[in-house]
């Protein structure tokens, strides 16, 4: 048997070999393995548009990056005109709290990524929110990384894992995330429905500039 426009025969076992040496030869699927967070005095800037119950502020959003204890261990702290928050070493929100420090919400466990992303994995959790000082309930997330894409904001052109987080309250998140690289998500869109308890609405976050130690 010959193939044609070959002059001299090939087994198919060759064949096969060969098509499993080239298969072996293609890049694997992409993945991140852990989260990379942005060095302590690092600023970010994002453009932010308020709609709703997220209110009318729209414009330049500066982010700062420090550290603060937090029951026992230090946590990154991420500061911005309308208060801070306190990130887990997972990428996920332990607490946010307003320009006074006083908690305005606070996730146990926090909102953490699963590590490692793949393209289609998903998982789900079932936390307990304490909203202000002492007001608790249940709550539940569910998470998807949907893609890994080029996404261009005005900061540039990244490569971004696109991942999507609701509640039982209706939120949607959908984070470009670049967890492994630049320790930051490129966008970010956050959006309550009609019925949300806090009123419907969205917020549009884009990086406008890496984050720079100064």
């Amino acid at each position: 048997m010959t193939l044609q426009g070959f002059s001299s025969p090939m087994p198919l076992a060759r064949i096969g070999l060969a098509a499993l040496l080239l298969s072996g030869c293609a890049s694997a699927p992409p993945s991140a393995q852990r989260y990379v967070p942005p060095p302590v005095g690092a600023t970010v800037e994002y453009r932010m548009v308020n709609t709703g119950s997220f209110g009318s502020t729209s414009g330049p959003l500066i982010m700062k990056v420090s550290e603060a204890p937090y029951e026992g261990r230090m946590l990154r702290r991420y500061d911005t005109p309308s208060g801070w928050t306190l990130q887990s070493p997972q990428a996920g929100t332990v607490a946010a709290f307003n320009p006074q420090g006083q908690p305005l919400m606070r996730y146990n466990p926090p909102l953490d990524f699963n590590f490692p992303f793949f393209v289609g994995k998903t998982w789900a959790v079932d936390h307990e929110l304490t909203v202000g000082a002492s007001n608790k309930m249940p709550m539940k997330t569910s998470w998807k990384v949907e893609a890994y894409e080029d996404i261009t904001v005005p900061a540039g052109t990244f490569k971004a894992w696109r991942v999507v987080m609701t509640d039982n309250f209706g939120f949607r998140q959908t984070n470009w995330s670049m967890p492994d690289t630049v320790g930051m998500f490129a966008k970010r869109i956050s959006e309550r429905p009609r019925g949300h308890p806090q009123g419907e609405g969205t917020q549009v976050l884009e990086m406008t500039k890496l984050p720079a130690v100064r």
